[in-house]
């Protein structure tokens, strides 16, 4: 199988980024390095003496994920790629080939898939269990699948990218899997440990702007779907509107604005025209 990887970059953390390469550019074709900001000093040129399989694409602003892996698709059918593999620049891979040997082998069912995150599966779990969505980070993608969704929805910028993609597909009678083969250690929003009455808790320290991405994308993406996102409606209003609220409470500041910003979201999901 041919793949091509796309990994979007957003004022990257140099050293992250190049591990997060490393632990799969050996298995793919080429990876295009979507720059949707300037990279600090050095960095290109330590991605490009990676070798010709990296590509540096995007004209360093900020055109949203959406955007960047809908080129990244059209560059993938263009040069004859078999598959799309989706990252992002704090993701690094543990055991790459054993993931990608599962999902290219005989016995991989029919549709997309995406690894265990940040040791999400469970023992004793089936080979192949199927979700609901998943992260883009991770994603292998086969390029007729990504045809018949039509690509990644440009109206969202970062989050929700991944959730309306997985339920559009959903939509269409395309089912993603999971597999316990291969993992994935993701980083997400800037996580502190928080200490309260002897219980010791993690916040997530999303800034505001991205608060109100988070509510306005994935409930709109809810609304869109209602025949396949009931399953994602009740975890993301479980985690959304009861744990993580309760966590900014407990443990984050400028609690003002990051409310505000929610509330925001979840009229602008509201009011917003679903096509």
């Amino acid at each position: 199988m041919r793949i091509l990887a796309v990994t979007v970059v957003y004022e990257p953390d140099p050293d992250l980024l190049l591990r997060s390469i490393a632990s799969y550019l050996d298995d793919v074709e080429k990876v295009l390095v979507w720059r949707n900001s300037p990279l600090p000093e050095g960095l290109e040129s330590a991605l490009t003496a990676l070798g010709d399989k990296i590509a540096l694409c995007g004209d360093r602003t900020n055109a949203g994920i959406s955007v960047a892996l809908n080129a990244a698709w059209r560059i993938a059918t263009e040069s004859g790629a078999d598959a799309l593999l989706t990252m992002d620049q704090d993701s690094i891979w543990i055991h790459f080939k054993e993931f990608l040997d599962t999902v290219t082998g005989p016995d991989a069912p029919e549709g997309f898939y995406a690894p265990q995150v940040n040791g999400t599966g469970k023992e004793g779990e089936p080979r192949f269990l199927p979700f609901d969505t998943a992260f883009t980070s991770g994603m292998l993608i086969p390029i007729p699948v990504i045809d018949r969704v039509g690509g990644w929805c440009e109206d969202f910028l970062v989050d929700g990218v991944d959730n309306e993609f997985c339920l559009h597909a959903g939509s269409l009678g395309i089912q993603g899997y999971r597999t316990a083969a291969g993992r994935l250690e993701h980083a997400l929003g800037k996580m502190e440990f928080r200490t309260l009455f002897g219980l010791r808790f993690r916040t997530y320290n999303y800034p505001p702007e991205r608060l109100f991405g988070i509510y306005r994308n994935n409930l709109i993406a809810i609304r869109k779907y209602p025949s396949v996102s009931g399953r994602f409606r009740r975890k993301f209003y479980r985690t959304w509107f009861w744990k993580r609220p309760v966590r900014m409470l407990l443990g984050e500041r400028n609690l003002k604005e990051k409310f505000a910003a929610i509330w925001r979201g979840i009229r602008a999901a509201r009011s917003a025209e679903i096509r």
